[in-house]
């Protein structure tokens, strides 16, 4: 995956750790829980439990890391990463 631009990188190993990176990366953007709720036509309740780590689909966290400007990369426990600007 090619960008023109360098994006923090944040590791989550759990629900809450994802949560925590998404509010962290939502706040940077300057977004509010109710912006990004709209922009996924979701309600700001979903948010709030994404970003507590409490159980929402798999899609709409996918669809919230993309909504606040960051991508997510899938590593396989135990594996070897090497991130490069």
């Amino acid at each position: 995956m090619e960008h023109s631009e360098v994006t923090s990188f944040f590791r989550a190993v759990d629900a809450a750790s994802l949560g925590r990176s998404i509010a962290e990366a939502r706040k940077e953007a300057g977004l509010t829980q109710q912006e990004v709720a709209t922009k996924l036509g979701i309600s700001r309740g979903t948010i709030v439990r994404l970003e507590r780590g409490e159980p929402v689909s798999t899609v709409i966290a996918m669809k919230a890391i993309r909504a606040v400007g960051r991508d997510v990369a899938l590593v396989p426990r135990f594996a070897r990463l090497q991130v490069k600007p």
